[in-house]
C-alpha cells in the first residue's frame, strides 16, 4: 500500500488521476480497516481549504477534514450551528473525534451518523469536485445511495467543504440521541431540527431522523404540518405522533426492537424540535 500526504488539491487531483481507480482519498481514515483496503491513500488533511472553519458569503463553510473536536468547539459552530456542535461532541472517543472528520462522516455513509444528521438539519451541501476540476454542489442528504455507500468516489472525487446558511436571530437548531451508554455507543435513534420563528409562529422547520432509511431522512411531512403553528403543548404533541407515523424502522438484536425504535423516533425528533425552537427565542442568543 502506498500513502501520500499532499498540501494542494493539485496534487489530490493529480494523484488521483495517475492511480486509475487504484487509490482514495483519506483524512481521518478511522473507518478504513472496516472496508477493503486500496492499494493507495491520499491524505488531504492539511489542505487548508479542508480544515478552514469560517463564516463566508452568507455561508457557514466547514472543511471536510475538519475533526469532530474542532467543530464541536468552534465558537463559529456554537453560535449559529449548534446541532452539530452537538453531533460532534459525541462521537466516538476523544481519540476519535480528535482524528476523524465531518466529511469522512458524510462519505462513510452510515445511516445514523451523528455530524451527518446534523448537517443534513442544518440543511448543508457538499462542494465536491472531481479529478477533471468539475465542481459540485450537492445536498448532504442527496450523498446517500444505499446503507454505507456513498455516491461520493473517493478514487475520484475529493469533497472539499461543507456549507449551510447560519442561524440567525430567530432561528435554533438541536441535536439528541438516544444510545445503550453515553459514549462509544452506536444510536438507538438520533435527531435533528432547525427551527425559524416569527411572531411566536413556526415559519420554518428542518426535522431529520435516523436510522431510517439509507440516508438521514427528513420528515417533510411532519414539517408541513408545523408550518404556521405556535409552540405550545399540542403542537409538541403533534410533532411527536406525525414523526413516528411518518416513518417505517427496522428492529436490531443489537440495538433495539423496530417497536422501540419507533416510538424513541417520535420522542427525540420532538425533543430536538424543543430544544432547537427554544434557542430561537432567547434574546441575543441566535442558533443557540
Amino acid at each position: 500500500m502506498s500513502y501520500q500526504l499532499v498540501s494542494n488539491l493539485d496534487q489530490v487531483l493529480t494523484s488521483l488521476r495517475d492511480a486509475s481507480g487504484k487509490a482514495r482519498v483519506v483524512a481521518g481514515a478511522t473507518d478504513l480497516y472496516l472496508q477493503d483496503l486500496p492499494y493507495g491513500l491520499v491524505d488531504l488533511s492539511c489542505l487548508k481549504e479542508t480544515t478552514v472553519i469560517e463564516e463566508k458569503d452568507g455561508l457557514v463553510n466547514l472543511g471536510a477534514a475538519v475533526t469532530h473536536t474542532a467543530a464541536a468547539s468552534s465558537a463559529l459552530v456554537l453560535s449559529k450551528a449548534k446541532a452539530l456542535a452537538e453531533g460532534c461532541e459525541v462521537i466516538g472517543s476523544p481519540q476519535i473525534r480528535n482524528i476523524g472528520t465531518i466529511g469522512g462522516n458524510v462519505v462513510n455513509a452510515a445511516p445514523a451518523a451523528d455530524a451527518a444528521v446534523a448537517l443534513v438539519g442544518l440543511g448543508a451541501e457538499a462542494v465536491i469536485i472531481d479529478i477533471e476540476g468539475n465542481k459540485r454542489n450537492e445536498a448532504v442528504e442527496d450523498l446517500y445511495w444505499e446503507y454505507n455507500r456513498s455516491s461520493v468516489d473517493s478514487t475520484r472525487e475529493v469533497m472539499i467543504s461543507l456549507q449551510f446558511k447560519p442561524c440567525m436571530d430567530g432561528e435554533g437548531s438541536a441535536f439528541t440521541r438516544f444510545a445503550a451508554r453515553r459514549a462509544l455507543a452506536l444510536p438507538m435513534v438520533n435527531a435533528a431540527a432547525r427551527v425559524k420563528l416569527e411572531n411566536g409562529l413556526i415559519k420554518e422547520v428542518r426535522l431529520v431522523a435516523a436510522p431510517v432509511n439509507p440516508a438521514p431522512t427528513r420528515l417533510v411531512k411532519t414539517e408541513e404540518l408545523l408550518i404556521g403553528q405556535p409552540l405550545n403543548d399540542h403542537t409538541m404533541a403533534m410533532i411527536e405522533k406525525a414523526a413516528a407515523e411518518e416513518v417505517e424502522v427496522r428492529g436490531s438484536l443489537l440495538r433495539c426492537s423496530a417497536r422501540y425504535r419507533l416510538h424513541l423516533v417520535g420522542v427525540m425528533v420532538a425533543r430536538a424540535f424543543k430544544t432547537a425552537a427554544a434557542r430561537a427565542m432567547g434574546p441575543g442568543k441566535a442558533g443557540e
